[in-house]
């Protein structure tokens, strides 16, 4: 189990800490593991298409395998497929992207995204990791837990992503107020992407996870008060005929 939780660990500096290509040394010092254990983890990683090797670089990279694994989870998401005209509809409408998303440790896993047809910045896409502090999306499913989980989970970003928290403590306190007055949560750019956003935790769930709606738009194309007094009901009411479609309101 050890060694499993290792080569586990190893692929996710891929997809999360850092997504780029990685020498052995650098794996090894992200990880904290010895270098001839991380040389061993990543032969087999690579022996299985997990990871691939470039010969030029000495360096590892994602391979075709681990896009192949997380596949099932993104398809058994049946509610992707009804939500996504309604999704796409407000996208084009506000010139942003608007996604749905779940929540993963101190991350965000985005799993399904409909963009601006004419192509914009704000648009991350199936399987992007985003720190759940950063995110208008990740902020209004920290303010959907019970009063202790999110002091754990504020506490562990704090210890854990101490730059992260320094750069969005006083966003997410302005996210909590906004979402207590008007019924969504917000990102008015102190995540450093360059988009403004809001966000909605949903009763929809897939297995035990809330699915979450994020809406974001490039800061060149709307101000705070738009996004707060436009962009932000008009998700909240996606969201809430996307619940009613499902039974659920």
């Amino acid at each position: 189990a050890g060694t499993l939780a290792k080569g586990l660990l190893s692929l996710q500096a891929f997809a999360v800490k850092d997504p780029r290509p990685y020498a052995n040394s650098e794996l090894a010092a992200l990880l904290g593991m010895p270098r001839p254990t991380v040389s061993r983890l990543c032969r087999t990683l690579l022996a299985l298409g997990y990871l691939d090797h470039d010969d030029r670089t000495d360096r590892y990279y994602m391979g075709p395998a681990a896009v192949a694994l997380g596949y099932p989870y993104i398809a058994s998401i049946a509610l992707r497929s009804q939500a996504r005209p309604a999704m796409q509809a407000l996208a084009n409408q506000v010139r942003g992207a608007v996604s749905i998303g779940v929540a993963m440790g101190l991350d965000l896993v985005y799993v399904e995204t409909c963009a601006w047809q004419r192509g914009t910045l704000a648009r991350p896409d199936q399987g992007a990791t985003r720190g759940i502090a950063e995110m208008a999306m990740g902020r209004a499913w920290l303010y959907a837990q019970d009063e202790a989980t999110r002091r754990d989970v504020l506490h562990q970003i704090e210890t854990q992503r101490p730059e992260e928290m320094a750069r969005c403590a006083a966003g997410i306190q302005a996210s909590f107020a906004t979402q207590a007055r008007l019924g969504f949560a917000t990102n008015l750019g102190d995540a450093g992407y360059g988009a403004l956003g809001v966000g909605l935790c949903s009763r929809l769930r897939h297995g035990p996870r809330a699915l979450i709606f994020n809406c974001a738009v490039p800061s060149t194309r709307v101000r705070p008060k738009e996004l707060v007094d436009s962009v932000g009901p008009r998700l909240v009411e996606l969201v809430r005929n996307v619940e009613r479609t499902a039974g659920l309101i």
